[in-house]
């Protein structure tokens, strides 16, 4: 069953994303690239915002960012982003995402880490996404996310067939693992896409709800409801 993810950055956002009915609020600030991290103060004081049981997702910035060892995760997470920019097919980045993925489980043993692969892998310097699939799948994770790395106006559609998409949705049911699409994705777009039978777990939204429809404006309670209310409508396609 399709469900909405939004976008937000801090606690104004996320109370207007709970008054709206979203079903995963993810915590990400815009203005710091594709998987910008929010400060740990606000993450703080977003969680207090909102109830203690409420699943959140975070965008944790760029594996290839990430010190080896490092020990920055926040508690009360269920979803922990990462970017697969600079990952190309084979490497040591896997032992890293690995690490991270063991470090989420002492924090809380329900909580995933979710590689996020680049449509526009080319301009991410990464793999193509059906590229990693395999080896992602080797070791287990529960979701993946597809995304755009450039936040340059171009949509995920502009660099990834649906016949990709269906590809890639195929092989993670086969395995058991969620699919998340997301980048500069709007009703039009998702809308075409269930229709052709691209049916993620999430679908990922940000500037679609934001005032101007830009994705570094204030997320918008009317655009984030109306969004919400054509999804449920378009599950019956």
């Amino acid at each position: 069953m399709v469900s909405v993810l939004v976008s937000v950055r801090n606690v104004e956002e996320a109370k207007i994303a709970l008054r709206a009915g979203v079903d995963l609020i993810d915590l990400k600030e815009p203005e710091k690239a594709a998987m910008g991290m929010v400060d740990l103060s606000v993450v703080s004081l977003i969680q207090n915002a909102l109830p203690s049981n409420l699943p959140l997702s975070m965008a944790c910035g760029e594996l290839c960012d990430v010190p080896k060892g490092s020990d920055f995760l926040p508690s009360g997470i269920s979803f922990y982003k990462f970017g697969l920019s600079n990952c190309k097919s084979t490497g040591h980045w896997v032992d890293n995402l690995l690490s991270l993925k063991e470090q989420a489980l002492l924090l809380n043993k329900s909580a995933f880490v979710v590689p996020v692969l680049y449509g526009d892998y080319l301009k991410a310097n990464s793999s193509k996404p059906f590229a990693l699939l395999e080896l992602l799948f080797e070791h287990s994770f529960f979701a993946i996310m597809i995304d755009t790395w450039a936040k340059d106006g171009s949509s995920v559609l502009d660099w990834i067939t649906v016949d990709e998409l269906l590809q890639i949705q195929n092989k993670c049911h086969a395995r058991n693992v969620k699919f998340a699409l997301a980048g500069s994705l709007n009703l039009e777009r998702i809308t075409w896409l269930i229709r052709e039978g691209v049916k993620p777990a999430w679908f990922g939204f940000r500037g679609a709800v934001c005032k101007e429809r830009s994705r570094n404006k204030t997320v918008d309670f009317d655009l984030t409801s109306d969004l919400i209310a054509a999804v449920k409508r378009l599950k019956s396609l």
